[in-house]
């Protein structure tokens, strides 16, 4: 029982690492962020992220696949929803920076206010998005369902702790090299463009659904 659990979450933090490779909206938020504001702000943006796998691992690995697949509207307006949060965010990540060219903030400062409200944004930008429900359902139907209850949430909280991880390595590494750009609103103008490419594309794939 014990061996099980342990394999179950050992799984569970390798799937949450390697999930979180591939170049993702969550990826290029966290990097935006942290350039901008520091590690410590990339690293809330990159837990909401994981909060967001662990949420649809759970959803994948609870066998609940059939019934997603019988509500196709559920898809389309998750779809819609996702874009317009994509878009905000994108437009929210445009915006002209307080301090221009500003180095990343200290991370010896105080946690910023703000915290909570980025760690709610990086859940957004992943939860209502059918595409990543989706590769989880995938994995979850490619490894086979768990031997036991305790294994399935050993499982869904390796994902969280593994994707958090990656994330976090990944703000510290954007904050650092951040340090070094000569044109850091460059890094802003790409990642909004990018976020906002996605995002539109979304909310016209939903539009053309629900107008069908």
């Amino acid at each position: 029982m014990i061996v099980d659990v342990a394999l179950a979450l050992a799984i569970g933090v390798g799937l949450g690492v390697i999930t979180g490779l591939p170049l993702g909206v969550v990826n290029v938020a966290v990097v935006a962020t942290a350039a901008r504001h520091g590690a410590r702000a990339g690293r809330a943006v990159g837990l909401g992220g994981a909060l967001a796998d662990a949420v649809h691992a759970t959803v994948a690995f609870a066998g609940l696949a059939p019934i997603i697949a019988a509500r196709p509207r559920l898809a389309d307006a998750l779809t819609l929803t996702s874009g317009i949060l994509l878009v905000a965010f994108a437009l929210h990540l445009a915006r002209p920076r307080r301090a221009p060219d500003a180095a990343p903030a200290d991370e010896t400062a105080p946690p910023p206010r703000g915290t909570l409200r980025r760690i709610a944004a990086g859940a957004a930008l992943t939860l209502p998005n059918p595409a990543a429900l989706a590769a989880w359902l995938a994995v979850a139907g490619a490894l086979g369902p768990p031997r036991t209850s305790a294994a399935a949430i050993a499982i869904t909280l390796g994902v969280g702790l593994g994707s958090a991880a990656y994330f976090s390595g990944l703000a510290h590494v954007a904050a650092r090299s951040a340090r070094h750009l000569t044109r850091p609103r460059w890094l802003d103008r790409g990642a909004a463009l990018a976020i906002f490419t996605v995002g539109a594309i979304a909310l016209v794939r939903a539009g053309w659904r629900f107008a069908a």
